[in-house]
């Protein structure tokens, strides 16, 4: 049995596929589409069911009516609909644009910390002593109670080359955070996180000594923060993705961090600061973006930072 599906006008009589004339009163319209195209491929189902259909070109409102039988109607409603809903399962989900941004750099707070740490690192050279008082010590914090030691260590530098590292990777992720959450709240935050990786160092560290100075623990918390940040707006936003690419920015965080912050084969680079300082970023960032209504080696002895510490 072939089944036709042709464009008629209301006017002329309905032919079905046994050639006999039919009214309009005994068809009943199931759909209305805007374009012909739609009116086909809606007709295709029900003609796959083995039912006639037409469809009506109604010429003063522009659209196509689809009409079937009446006794077929509510059994061609069902498929449709169920055709409708398959077609919206299967077509294709866009990725929302998730904006991170909304502020600007902070270049005066970035100014204000670099221009800190370069008169620390002058003030160090003529008073050799800041670094053994203010150098963050797991024996100064734990056994003798100098609580502002995971703070004051990281404004300490060892040399030049350490503190230039330092601001440029400060102007980098700094910067970024500040774009997220706002320049005095995101350094104020940067600074927690950084503290917080250097209290988390010293007793991990605990009992052996550990001495440590330098920005690092604090640049990478601005790391983690942006990992987090981003890892909590793909989640609020309910971003369709697969799991992988769901955790992309804390994984691309933790290979910046082995690439930036894992140091060379004997060094003495502060890898624990960097990790913990990383992490408490990742919850810090994680935490704000959720919340928020629409954002290395041990020494032997004694606290000499210039005998026994680490640079970070």
């Amino acid at each position: 049995m072939f089944l036709a599906m042709p464009v008629i006008s209301s006017s002329q009589p309905v032919l079905d596929d046994s050639d006999e004339a039919t009214s309009w009163q005994e068809l009943t319209e199931v759909g209305t589409y805007p374009t012909l195209d739609e009116a086909h491929e809606h007709g295709l189902v029900i003609l796959a069911m083995r039912e006639p259909c037409w469809v009506e070109d109604q010429r003063p409102t522009g659209d196509y009516a689809l009409h079937a039988s009446s006794d077929a109607a509510p059994k061609i409603a069902r498929e449709l609909e169920a055709y409708q809903i398959e077609q919206a399962g299967h077509a294709p989900v866009s990725t929302p644009q998730v904006e991170l941004f909304h502020h600007g750099p902070g270049w005066s707070v970035y100014l204000i910390w670099a221009a800190l740490l370069a008169v620390v690192f002058v003030m160090q050279g003529r008073f050799p002593s800041l670094a053994d008082d203010g150098a963050s010590s797991n024996i100064g914090l734990l056994a003798k109670y100098e609580w502002w030691r995971p703070f004051t260590g990281l404004f300490l530098h060892a040399d030049l080359p350490h503190l230039l590292g330092n601001l440029l990777s400060g102007l980098i992720f700094g910067t970024l955070v500040a774009r997220c959450i706002g320049a005095w709240l995101g350094w104020a935050l940067i600074f927690v996180c950084g503290t917080l990786g250097n209290v988390i160092t010293s007793i991990v560290t605990w009992p052996d000594p550990f001495v440590s100075i330098g920005a690092s623990t604090a640049v990478f918390g601005a790391l983690g923060m942006l990992a987090g940040l981003g890892f909590s707006n793909l989640l609020k936003n309910r971003v369709r993705l697969p799991w992988a690419r769901t955790v992309a920015p804390v994984l691309a965080g933790i290979v910046l961090l082995g690439w930036l912050g894992g140091g060379s084969e004997g060094g003495n680079t502060d890898v624990l600061g960097h990790v913990f300082g990383f992490g408490s970023g990742v919850a810090m960032g994680f935490s704000i973006g959720h919340f928020s209504p629409a954002t290395e080696g041990p020494s032997s002895g004694g606290t000499s930072t210039a005998a026994h510490g680490a640079r970070i």
